[in-house]
């Protein structure tokens, strides 16, 4: 089985609710970090409250600005994702285009003013190129995914969801395991697994209801106020 993570490494995380069971800290300790959320709770109600922090790291919309060690999210005005500007030595920035409904239609992974990777959005079909001029096609039909690319044999991956909707399993058509993910109990992947590297990258979808980026990023938004 393929990790994705270099090392596998064992974590703690530790949950505080108040006595009207809303979420106000989360704490998580590992080797390799350890880091923690404050959620501010209304004293009158039992909804999240803006903090001085909040106001710089949400926008009016409680859309989330920044990514820790990833890069900085600019939106539109009707919520959708315009681009994420990546804090790294590789000066990526990922452009996302909508049609007039609203839905993801392209993303588009550019580096140092070149287009590096583009994902185009059809109904039910995917498709993928990169500066390689390597091209992939993902269909979706019904619970499975027919998987093809320039290089390698069309693949079926059948997909196992949570209740959420977010993939936990994937199998070829011999039920042979293809990639496993887990989730932390608030979002973000604990693990991800499979029987080689390219299996893993071929994991799409993560999260239904908020296409997969080129760069894989979970989004949450801020509480109601």
């Amino acid at each position: 089985m393929y990790y994705l993570m270099s090392l596998l490494e064992t974590y703690h995380q530790t949950y505080t609710y108040d006595i009207g069971n809303n979420l106000t800290h989360i704490s998580h300790q590992a080797n390799s970090s350890a880091w923690q959320q404050t959620i501010a709770i209304h004293p009158n109600n039992n909804r999240g409250t803006e903090t001085q922090q909040s106001a710089t790291d949400f926008d009016a919309n409680g859309n989330l600005l920044g990514l820790n060690n990833i890069g900085n999210l600019e939106w539109h005005y009707n919520n959708t994702l315009n681009k994420l500007i990546q804090t790294d030595k590789t000066n990526a920035t990922e452009y996302c285009v909508y049609d007039y409904q609203g839905r993801r239609i392209r993303t588009v992974l550019k580096s140092n003013n070149q287009v590096q990777n583009q994902r185009d959005y059809l109904p039910s079909l995917d498709l993928s190129s990169n500066q390689a001029k390597q091209q992939s096609s993902t269909l979706h039909i019904g619970t499975h995914i027919l998987s093809e690319s320039s290089k390698d044999n069309a693949q079926t991956r059948y997909q196992l969801t949570s209740h959420l909707q977010s993939n936990t399993l994937e199998l070829d058509d011999k039920a042979q395991t293809l990639s496993y993910e887990h989730y932390y109990p608030y979002g973000g992947t604990a693990i991800i697994a499979g029987k080689d590297k390219t299996e893993v990258q071929k994991n799409a979808i993560a999260i239904p209801t908020k296409k997969e980026m080129i760069i894989v990023v979970y989004i949450t938004m801020a509480p109601d106020t």
